[in-house]
């Protein structure tokens, strides 16, 4: 058989996703902040995480690079650590007040950027495409149904 990779949908989702966090990058430059820089703040405003391995689970990425990650937000006074004073191998994140308020304008271009391709698809296919997304999600023991309220 010959399974080419305009036959596969990982090529395809690859693509879009490439695609359109390329175009929220540029949307990140005005905030100096790239996309994983991003969904550490997001996580850790939204989602309440706020330790190095929490966020790692949850957004699929390794623990070093979480920790990369965070050493670059704070260097820029996005998030600030602590550490356990009985065993400083643990730490917690906590955004800065400076990270608290660039959230609120970059989740405001996240959500404009999102609809832009929404806005393309008919509410009915919105709602299967978000369906699809988490059955598909669920074959690797991912479960988005309960955090992932509303497109």
């Amino acid at each position: 058989m010959n399974f080419e990779l305009d036959n596969n949908f990982v090529f395809w989702l690859s693509r879009l996703n490439n695609l359109m966090q390329e175009e929220f990058n540029k949307d990140l430059l005005e905030y100096e902040v790239t996309w994983p820089q991003w969904l550490i703040l997001n996580s850790l405003h939204h989602k309440k995480l706020d330790t190095p391995s929490e966020l790692a689970k949850y957004l699929g990425i390794d623990r070093s690079a979480i920790t990369r990650l965070a050493d670059r937000l704070e260097k820029k006074s996005l998030l600030t650590r602590t550490r356990n004073k009985l065993d400083r191998r643990n730490v917690t994140l906590q955004l800065s007040d400076r990270g608290r308020v660039l959230i609120s304008g970059i989740d405001s271009r996240a959500q404009e950027h999102q609809q832009r391709y929404l806005d393309a698809l008919h509410s009915t296919e919105s709602r299967a495409l978000k369906a699809f997304i988490q059955k598909m999600l669920r074959v690797n023991g991912v479960e988005a149904l309960s955090s992932w309220k509303h497109i």
